[in-house]
């Protein structure tokens, strides 16, 4: 019975961080509403371009910030069990009137140390916080460049797409962890062998 309580104890401990943190992030996607209002009208647009843009835009900013608030509430919900767990698991060994029984007291402190440590090892080698990084910092282009269409009316739609393709292309490579597209050209221009053949 003790031991199915702790379980749940840790359980409620990880859902409630992760919940907090998911809500605060989700309340913080209002910030997009002014660029999201400004480009809706070009959604009902006569111009077939103009209303792809738009939709594709809106489409993929909400996306992108969705999935940033994914990553950050299992970034941060991770950290913030960790530690508590972390700091539990000391707090039982010392609180004797917490449980009488030393035995149990040292297991349950070493369920949550282990617990803690799975937690950290799961969040680094899945590299969360990167994750979420990338895809806060893609919203955050695709947003500015909402606002730069709307603010020319516009025009020449075309090459929104272009740059709102460029902008999903370098959050997938630095998702999984390849460089930019930049880089691997300056690379390849600095690469020794590749001199050598242009000095022939």
């Amino acid at each position: 019975m003790q031991w199915r309580n702790v379980t749940i104890a840790v359980a409620l401990i990880v859902v409630v961080a992760m919940g907090l943190v998911y809500f605060s992030e989700t309340n913080g996607h209002l910030r997009g509403e002014p660029v999201k209002e400004l480009l809706l009208p070009y959604t009902k647009s006569s111009d077939t371009e103009k209303k792809m843009v738009a939709l594709a835009l809106i489409g993929n900013y909400n996306e992108t910030r969705q999935i940033a608030a994914l990553w950050s509430s299992l970034y941060w919900g991770f950290t913030w069990a960790a530690a508590v767990l972390g700091a539990l698991s000391g707090l039982i060994l010392k609180l004797e009137s917490f449980l009488s029984d030393d035995k149990i007291r040292k297991d349950i402190a070493a369920l949550f140390t282990v617990t803690a440590a799975i937690m950290i090892t799961v969040s680094t080698g899945g590299d969360f916080q990167r994750k979420w990084r990338t895809n806060r910092a893609a919203a955050a282009q695709i947003e500015q460049l909402g606002y730069d269409f709307a603010s020319k009316n516009g025009d020449q739609a075309g090459t929104y797409l272009t740059k709102l393709s460029s902008i999903l292309m370098q959050r997938h490579l630095s998702i999984i962890g390849m460089p930019e597209e930049g880089e691997v050209r300056q690379r390849a221009a600095s690469s020794p062998m590749i001199q050598r053949q242009g000095g022939n």
